[in-house]
């Protein structure tokens, strides 16, 4: 289940953003008023649970608007074709679009589904309607929900982890700093590993300061497996053919090209699988069942 494997995988995200929420909260106030603090960063969580939130989110955070007069009634016709195959009522869930020249969907926590602007202009009406069933795939799966609760509690160490990577990438234009910056940090994990080898009090800390690290490899695998399983439902819905003839289109325009070349570092943090890994899983998927 990637849903529950992406909340369970959350933990040590969530477990980093404490530290950095404690340690914040030590360094603004004493005694009361830093526990106070960690405790509405706890419970801050259950904002996103609150339905005008999930609204916030999509315009602020995701970057989603409400489609206009035209592209609502281009999105209905598709929406309801998917929904009549499972009998849900279209009206549960809020469509949104994203400004992107990609051939992309987006299924937001809670009842948001968005498609971008080039899929909802370009697209055929059948392979628009592939992408919303992919994205009504994530939201069976409860893909959405958990992936928004496990980011919601990891963006303290998130944000901290984008601090320290934008200080290297800084750093790397003045070799000397980058030098020094670098050196900070394998000695202090360094000294990490020691002290508690020395001490024998335990790898912990060691472990605990490799999360950032860590944790995103399975989080992404989990997240590329979520999206062969939305293939799956969007097949089982009667547009596999669909979804395969687009992925092949996204192929043919060179996808892969820029995942290519980030190399093996690219492909382990990825959160999307590859289009040609798609198509594979997708085939086969077709080829089994018949279809």
């Amino acid at each position: 289940m990637p849903s529950a494997a992406e909340l369970l995988l959350g933990l040590p995200w969530a477990l980093w953003s404490f530290g950095v929420v404690a340690w914040i909260a030590a360094l603004l106030f004493d005694g009361v008023w830093a526990v106070l603090l960690v405790v509405l960063w706890i419970l801050s969580g259950l904002v996103i649970f609150w339905a005008p939130m999930e609204d916030y989110l999509a315009k602020y955070l995701f970057r989603l608007r409400r489609p206009t007069a035209l592209e609502q009634q281009k999105l209905e016709i598709a929406w309801r074709a998917v929904c009549s195959r499972l009998n849900i009522n279209p009206q549960y869930y809020k469509l949104w679009v994203e400004e992107s020249d990609s051939i992309n969907g987006f299924a937001m926590a809670g009842r948001s589904i968005a498609v971008t602007r080039w899929a909802l202009n370009v697209l055929s009406p059948r392979q628009l309607q592939a992408v919303l069933a992919h994205e009504l795939g994530h939201h069976r799966g409860g893909h959405p929900w958990a992936g928004l609760v496990a980011f919601w509690y990891a963006l303290p160490g998130r944000a901290l982890v984008a601090l320290v990577r934008s200080a290297f990438r800084r750093a790397a234009q003045v070799p000397a700093l980058g030098c020094l910056i670098g050196a900070v940090v394998f000695l202090g994990l360094g000294g990490l590993f020691l002290n508690s080898l020395w001490f024998h009090h335990g790898f912990g800390w060691v472990f605990y300061s490799m999360l950032p690290i860590i944790v995103p490899i399975p989080l992404a695998w989990f997240s590329r497996r979520g999206e062969l399983m939305a293939d799956q439902v969007a097949a089982q819905l009667g547009y596999g053919r669909d979804t395969v003839a687009m992925l092949y289109d996204l192929q043919a325009q060179g996808e892969d090209v820029a995942r290519r070349a980030a190399g093996w570092r690219g492909a382990l943090y990825s959160t999307h699988p590859s289009v040609a890994d798609r198509i594979t899983a997708l085939e086969r998927y077709l080829q089994s069942s018949g279809s």
